[in-house]
């Protein structure tokens, strides 16, 4: 029997397959942060802190007015250009798509009732926070730290310039102090702002506020210097499906990454130029995006493989 054909098609396959994964996920450190204050008659660095910058703190703050120490908002900024180039190393440019998206926050002040060591702080209480979306990166840093403030950053008195480009809230989230250094997951929706944002592998701003009265959340900030610095984990998967085959005692076998759950149509024909392909089954991928598929009906022909949705 002359199978060479066949063994030639699946060893050319198996070449395609071998270099693919099922799903990429790349987590990315923020590449600026600052935490954003209002003061407050019980704030011991003043009243008025709407004009100065914490760019350099080693904390970012969500917390309302009613926290006695003023409102605190938070901005934080993730680069995603070496994220996107290792998507197209491992997929092929523009051959992936984003699957999930979620940040990942910690804090070394993270039991409830904890007072920080700093009086500016609020203490740690759960609460609700939001997360929002800004098309806006265009603020800097900028070097103030809690014990000397500057103006050489981004300030709660630019917050009005931010927020006048486009911005989309992706959720309100329920803080409950995990206790310290213990990593808390955010999964954020595919909106097409921010998938379209993190698919064009640049700047990728949020914007963080108390939803109510009882929130002090505290969590470490990229100048912690200490590790745990909010990440952004970005999950993306194949987006045209990629084929391994060989040969089995039974018959031919498929396998190949795609879509997590995603089910397809397999298709065969022996000739690449044919107009109807045979659909001769269906596999459904599994939740890491594997598929297998044994197909009985293989002879020693020449057959080729496609699926199709």
């Amino acid at each position: 029997m002359n199978r060479y054909p066949a063994i030639a098609f699946a060893m050319a396959l198996l070449c395609l397959g071998a270099a693919a994964k099922a799903q990429v996920t790349n987590p990315v450190a923020d590449d600026a942060d600052a935490f954003l204050a209002t003061g407050s008659m019980n704030n011991p660095a003043g009243t008025d802190l709407t004009g100065e910058n914490f760019g350099a703190a080693g904390t970012l703050v969500v917390a309302s007015a009613a926290s006695g120490k003023g409102a605190f908002q938070s901005v934080l900024k993730f680069n995603l250009s070496n994220a996107v180039g290792l998507f197209n190393t491992n997929y092929g440019a523009g051959n992936w798509t984003i699957t999930g998206v979620s940040l990942v926050l910690t804090s070394n002040y993270g039991t409830d009732g904890v007072q920080p060591n700093n009086g500016i702080f609020p203490r740690i209480s759960g609460g609700r926070f939001v997360i929002e979306w800004l098309a806006d990166d265009n603020w800097v840093e900028g070097t103030g730290t809690p014990n000397l403030p500057t103006a050489d950053g981004v300030t709660c008195d630019a917050l009005p310039g931010l927020l006048s480009g486009a911005s989309e809230i992706l959720g309100t989230n329920l803080y409950t102090p995990p206790g310290n250094n213990v990593p808390v997951t955010y999964p954020l929706p595919l909106t097409t702002n921010l998938v379209g944002d993190v698919s064009a592998g640049g700047d990728v701003t949020f914007l963080f506020y108390a939803a109510d009265d009882q929130i002090g959340y505290l969590f470490n900030s990229v100048n912690y210097g200490h590790g745990n610095e909010p990440l952004m984990q970005v999950v993306v998967a194949p987006l045209r499906p990629v084929l391994a085959g060989a040969f089995t005692a039974g018959g031919f076998q498929l396998t190949g990454v795609a879509s997590d759950n995603a089910t397809y149509q397999i298709q065969a024909s022996t000739n690449l130029a044919a107009a109807n392909w045979l659909t001769i089954g269906k596999a459904t991928a599994d939740g890491r995006g594997n598929i297998l598929f044994e197909d009985f009906s293989a002879t020693n022909a020449r057959r080729f493989y496609r699926l199709s949705q």
